[in-house]
């Protein structure tokens, strides 16, 4: 595999500033398991999305998007959309970066990168909802939690869509 996304993605979903670190305000870490091997030895790619997952997680609750003190405000995973670029082994240790790509009315789109020391592994991007943890429809992000979300805003506006539009 090359250090870039395939050539066979349609062009709107390459995001050149996806694979460099720069480009990432949150970050954590991640440790590589032996578990998430699969049977040639390399990680498998539903190790990867765990990956993700763990560095969104980081991002919602330190950003007070997530606690498990307010159930009554919720995010759901609506999209995920992962670019695996290049192979990863055990042992490995990941950096975790997470930005914001996009703020709507309801939902948010985050952008994360995998990094093993300075090459980018994998590239994902996601839709987030927020939703009333009663009722479990969208409601509206409030101004504290937009203003959360806008210091992670990523630099360029014209970053290219994945999958629904931020409502």
């Amino acid at each position: 595999m090359t250090g870039s996304a395939p050539a066979s993605l349609p062009s709107r979903h390459r995001d050149p500033s996806a694979t460099r670190t720069g480009s990432y305000p949150f970050w954590t870490r991640e440790l590589v398991r032996f578990a998430d091997l699969d049977i040639n030895g390399h990680v498998n790619n539903i190790a990867f999305a765990v990956y993700a997952e763990s560095g969104r997680a980081a991002f919602l609750h330190g950003t007070g998007l997530w606690s498990l003190d307010q159930p009554m405000r919720q995010n759901v995973l609506a999209h995920v959309q992962i670019d695996y670029l290049q192979e990863l082994r055990y042992p490995a240790e990941l950096r975790v970066g997470v930005r914001v790509l996009a703020i709507g009315r309801s939902s948010f789109q985050l952008g994360v990168g995998l990094f093993a020391g300075e090459r980018c592994v994998a590239t994902v991007r996601t839709v987030q909802v927020r939703i009333d943890g009663q009722s479990k429809a969208p409601i509206a992000l409030d101004p504290d939690e937009r203003r959360a979300l806008a210091a992670y805003l990523a630099e360029s506006s014209a970053a290219p869509e994945a999958g629904p539009p931020a409502e």
